[in-house]
């Protein structure tokens, strides 16, 4: 006789079964109804631009280098006529140009022309009828595609257009079973538990290509029995609603390959692209193994980043290919010895990775994360400037490293930075962040925090200048004596005594003098008569964010900042003292079009037109008599000025200078700090060169004179007013009300200048 006990487990278990046949019943129903596989329409990318660019009168076609803007946006040179959008026809009296529509600015497609005097534009003019029209803008140039909040580059490729012995490949050592089992495969399941068991550990997978689909569309990686069941589940319904062919499809197209920076690579196409700058049918048999291993572990065998477990991976999945029949022993034994050349593809240098780094950084600030997809980012980026400044880092580096041997054997790469700021707008128009993005994502431009060294100097002075005009500080001016000098000062951790560079005292000097050859003492003494908060004040107000020293020794640099940082607030002493908030984005609009922000300047008047004005011309004199020198080599019309920054240990070398248009910021050093044992001027100096040669106009404006400034000529000796008896005299700039009053008191013959001044004739 049964136990009716025996017979009501019997009956739960049962009905438990039954429960659970339905409710697998009900959510493959449900998986039925919403699984979707993806398709390319499906998914737009996320579109990055340029900066259009300006076409406006007294600008040189040569220094702009439009022919070149033309050709990256597709312009066709023509001979005849200028027909159609997309043509254009240079002349020596003229440059026709039929730009193209820009449906986003509401613009048409329009014919214009520039007339020339001696290759500059005097006139813009729209044809046929020749009147005047402005503004004209190129249309921006597409920068780069990304997908998704991951960051992701696509581009999505059929099935019947990806070479077969790729797609045999991945079958081949991923899911060999593929075209016989229905989402889920008992006997690689079998094989994996037995494969586990007896190695003690897990050392293989029994997922389907399906299963992995459906893990890497519909769930998380979080490894749990529930997780595996519903990817089971969702495989099997995935095999009932698609093709095989459909599934291998968004497989190869969806799967994830690995990292190139902040953009993830999904699928074989884009890691072709990305690993070895190819299309899939240029592949050899090697590169396609590589790509195929890639998938067990696409961080673990990067080649960018593990070269000898790329290499080790590949050859586990060409000797699979040849176990089973796929390559002959000499296809297997060509392609097991070749080197691995992870070779850059073209793009990957102008797509100015470290900047759409930055862009994307910031606009998942503005509109947070993920990204919406779809979304179109207008960036400041000119491309133009952009390929400049990638070419100085490489060029520049190499040169260094030939001059100075030692630099390339230190057992790693010396790296450099560049960042060059259109300073009236705040917008970065090209951004260098290291030497090689492929190896390196850190973008040392932005993220990296290094001591500043004499870089902080000319914001001693201009924080003595601003009190000085306001009252408040010690009365200083250009011309003002300083005293180069030991001295010692006491502090919390001791008596400390700065030293100049080459260990020499100059005794009393100009304050202009003591900023061209950048001495330590006076800088020190003058920052301990205005007073540390003030300069600390000083610095906040141009946007320097980053921690700061509250002692003297913020007079040398002793703090620590970002390139972008320093080149801001250098820029805001050029933009008449006001400083604006650096920007690599200019709007950002909805895949539909709408708006979702566009940039608003944020300004502020940091320090006052007329101390900013003095401390530019200090530091013009930087660059023509000081530690700047070899900048004159370049033969600008225009005004330049600029600053060299040594840190303490020859751990960094800067170079920051600018014209009344563009700030270009240069570092130069190692990651971890070690002594390059070079100056600003000897490593950061030629960098900075080789970029405003190429991009700095030879004739670039002076800098504007606000009102309130006053010039005189004094005596260097003294800092008096010259006389007719002092044996030098030199011209200089003065805030109105601290110009000096007293002829030279040494050289004397002041009589005839002082009644000159009563009668208004000097």
């Amino acid at each position: 006789m049964r136990s009716p006990w025996l017979m009501r487990g019997v009956l739960a278990a049962a009905g438990l079964g039954v429960l659970l046949l339905l409710a697998v019943a009900g959510y493959g129903a449900y998986l039925a109804t919403f699984l979707e596989l993806p398709k390319r329409e499906d998914h737009p990318p996320l579109r990055l631009y340029t900066a259009p660019f300006q076409l406006k009168a007294d600008l040189s076609v040569k220094e702009a280098r439009l022919p070149e803007r033309l050709q990256r946006l597709g312009y066709r040179a023509v001979t005849g006529d200028v027909a159609t959008p997309g043509d254009y026809r240079l002349a020596p009296e003229s440059l026709t140009i039929y730009v193209r529509a820009q449906p986003e600015s509401l613009l048409k497609a329009r014919m214009i022309q520039l007339t020339l005097d001696q290759g500059t534009i005097t006139e813009v003019l729209s044809m046929p009828d020749r009147t005047p029209v402005f503004p004209v803008y190129l249309e921006p140039e597409l920068i780069s595609g990304l997908r998704g909040g991951s960051r992701q580059v696509r581009e999505w490729v059929p099935l019947a257009d990806m070479p077969p012995s790729l797609v045999d490949a991945v079958l081949s050592v991923e899911d060999r079973r593929f075209f016989s089992h229905v989402g889920i495969d008992p006997v690689a399941i079998g094989r994996a538990v037995w494969r586990n068991l007896t190695s003690g550990g897990v050392v293989q997978g029994g997922s389907t290509v399906t299963q992995q689909l459906a893990k890497n569309l519909f769930y998380s990686p979080q490894r749990t029995f529930v997780r595996k069941m519903k990817e089971a589940l969702a495989a099997v319904v995935l095999e009932v609603k698609y093709r095989k062919q459909d599934i291998l499809e968004s497989y190869l197209n969806e799967i994830y390959l690995g990292q190139a920076g902040f953009v993830s690579i999904y699928g074989i196409s884009e890691a072709a692209h990305r690993y070895f700058g190819k299309s899939l049918s240029q592949l050899s048999v090697a590169e396609t193994a590589l790509v195929a291993g890639l998938i067990k572990g696409p961080n673990t065998y990067a080649p960018t980043k593990h070269p000898e477990a790329a290499v080790e991976r590949r050859n586990v999945v060409l000797r699979t290919l040849r176990e089973r029949g796929r390559l002959t022993e000499e296809e297997w034994k060509i392609a097991v010895n070749e080197r691995l050349r992870v070779m850059p593809p073209d793009d990957v240098l102008a797509d100015a990775p470290y900047f759409v780094d930055a862009a994307l950084r910031q606009v998942e600030e503005t509109v947070g994360t993920p990204l919406p997809e779809g979304l179109r980012i207008d960036s400041t980026l000119d491309p133009i400037l952009q390929q400049v400044a990638t070419d100085a880092v490489e060029n520049g580096l190499k040169k260094l490293e030939r001059t100075v041997p030692s630099l390339a054997t230190s057992g790693q790469p010396v790296q450099a930075s560049i960042v060059i700021l259109e300073q009236a707008t705040g917008s970065i128009l090209a951004l260098a962040g290291g030497r090689d993005y492929r190896l390196s994502q850190f973008n040392r431009a932005v993220q990296a925090r290094r001591q500043a060294g004499s870089l902080f100097k000319p914001f001693i002075y201009l924080a003595a200048l601003e009190a000085s005009r306001e009252g408040k500080g010690p009365g200083l001016t250009a011309a003002s004596l300083l005293a180069d000098e030991p001295v010692t000062f006491e502090s919390d951790t001791g008596a400390w005594s700065p030293k100049n560079y080459d260990r020499q005292f100059r005794g009393r000097v100009t304050l202009r003098s003591a900023l061209e050859q950048s001495l330590n003492v006076p800088a020190v003494r003058i920052a301990q008569a205005v007073g540390t908060r003030a300069v600390t004040d000083l610095l906040r107000r141009l946007g320097i964010t980053s921690p700061l020293t509250e002692d003297l020794s913020i007079a040398l640099g002793s703090s620590s900042v970002s390139l972008l940082e320093i080149t801001s607030a250098y820029g805001a002493v050029a933009n008449g003292g006001i400083w604006v908030r650096p920007t690599v984005v200019r709007s950002i609009a909805e895949r539909q079009g709408a708006s979702l922000w566009a940039a608003t300047p944020d300004r502020k008047q940091a320090v006052s037109a007329q101390a900013a004005y003095v401390v530019t011309s200090l530091l013009e004199g930087v660059v023509q008599r000081g530690t700047a020198t070899k900048a004159r080599t370049l033969g600008f019309a225009g005004a330049v000025a600029g600053k060299t920054g040594t840190t303490d240990g020859y751990r960094d070398a800067w170079f920051v200078g600018y014209t009344a248009d563009l700030t270009i910021g240069v570092w130069v050093g190692f990651d971890d700090e070690q002594p390059i044992r070079l100056t600003g001027s000897q490593a950061a100096l030629p960098i900075w060169m080789d970029v405003a040669r190429r991009v700095v106009p030879e004739r670039s404006p002076r800098f504007q004179i606000p009102t309130g400034i006053v010039t005189r000529r004094v005596d260097p000796r003294t800092g008096q007013l010259a006389t007719s008896q002092c044996p030098e005299q030199t011209a200089e700039v003065f805030i109105e009300g601290t110009e000096p009053s007293v002829y030279c008191e040494t050289h004397g013959g002041g009589m005839w200048e002082r009644l000159r001044r009563s009668f208004g004739l000097s």
